[in-house]
């Protein structure tokens, strides 16, 4: 991911397999139903690429919010036949939904061959179109040396001025498996990073939502956190001094993937819908507004955004199976020896 200061130079039918008029008689009349995470993405994406795909081509798209687990709930139920064309995942549903047999392949397009290979399906079936990263947050004004390691958090200036995600917030299962890894452990070896956190947590503090990390840092006490880069952009632009670093270890993330249905008869529209989803004008706006990375590593992300995000190069990929079929487990041991 390039990391200079553009937005480009605007966006027209070129970058679009649409163009020309045997694509408008195709498309010209026809629908295509996607689902959506809501918000202020979904108004930026209506705006940005599905009104933009009808004003090019006549075929109208449309969004329903609705989050990961109902969706793929809704797919699995309409399977026969889909009243939804494309599906939009955050919660690694595309996964099952593929092993299944609910998926098809989506037709090529141009931004798909800028998308790494470890963030899209093999045989098409998927294909991601922007990252959560996670890493280490910090204050700058308290921390003149930034952290570069998970090891970093048992740095002796930071005992009393930490805290971090309980294991209920999928951060805090990343931030386990992190500390596992940095340890010498991992998914399949856990002991490591709880015996990390024993070291870490009886002067830290332990929080559960999200909306506690502004406060948090805000209040001048916590200095360093595992959390996501777009926590510490909002932190920043509300006038807390919050920076992001990806450690050395990679940053583990959470994909936001696109999936057609497998009886759906607009996979030509939903490829072009995902195509606008990766002109990389979009992805740069994404990531500014929203706070999501880009995958298409073409994107030329503005200079006061880049810091805030992880390319596409530093991932740290968690196996969320082996992550999944352990969560109780781990939960428990937690609220039994981590927990207060």
């Amino acid at each position: 991911m390039r990391r200079r200061s553009v937005l480009g130079a605007g966006l027209g039918l070129a970058a679009l397999p649409l163009a020309g008029a045997s694509a408008q008689q195709r498309f010209a009349g026809r629908e295509v139903v996607a689902t959506a995470f809501g918000g202020p993405s979904q108004d930026m994406l209506q705006r940005m690429v599905f009104d933009r795909v009808q004003r090019e081509t006549g075929a109208r798209g449309t969004q329903t919010p609705l989050l990961s687990a109902n969706a793929f709930a809704r797919m699995r139920a309409e399977a026969q036949a889909p009243q939804i064309d494309l599906f939009m995942f955050s919660g690694g549903q595309h996964v099952q939904a593929k092993a299944d047999g609910l998926t098809q392949p989506i037709p090529a397009q141009p931004h798909f061959a800028n998308v790494p290979a470890n963030l899209k399906d093999p045989e098409g079936h998927w294909i991601a179109w922007g990252l959560v990263t996670e890493g280490i947050l910090y204050r700058p004004d308290k921390v003149p040396n930034p952290p570069k390691s998970y090891r970093d958090f048992f740095r002796p200036e930071f005992a009393g001025h930490i805290a971090f995600p309980h294991i209920t917030n999928g951060y805090g299962t990343d931030f386990l498996v992190m500390l596992a890894r940095a340890h010498g452990g991992g998914e399949t070896n856990i002991g490591p990073g709880f015996d990390a956190l024993r070291r870490i947590a009886p002067r830290a503090n332990i929080f559960r939502s999200a909306a506690e990390v502004q406060t948090l840092f805000a209040s001048g006490d916590i200095w360093i956190m595992p959390y996501d880069g777009a926590s510490a952009m909002r932190s920043t632009n509300m006038g807390i001094p919050v920076a992001y670093a990806v450690p050395e270890e990679g940053a583990p993330y959470v994909l936001l993937v696109g999936c057609v249905a497998r009886r759906s008869r607009n996979a030509d529209i939903a490829a072009a819908i995902l195509n606008g989803h990766l002109e990389p004008e979009v992805q740069a706006a994404i990531a500014k507004d929203v706070g999501w990375a880009p995958v298409n590593t073409a994107t030329q992300l503005p200079a006061d955004v880049a810091p805030f995000m992880a390319p596409t190069d530093k991932l740290a990929h968690l196996d969320r199976d082996v992550i999944n079929a352990n969560r109780p487990a781990w939960t428990d041991r937690f609220n039994r020896e981590i927990s207060r």
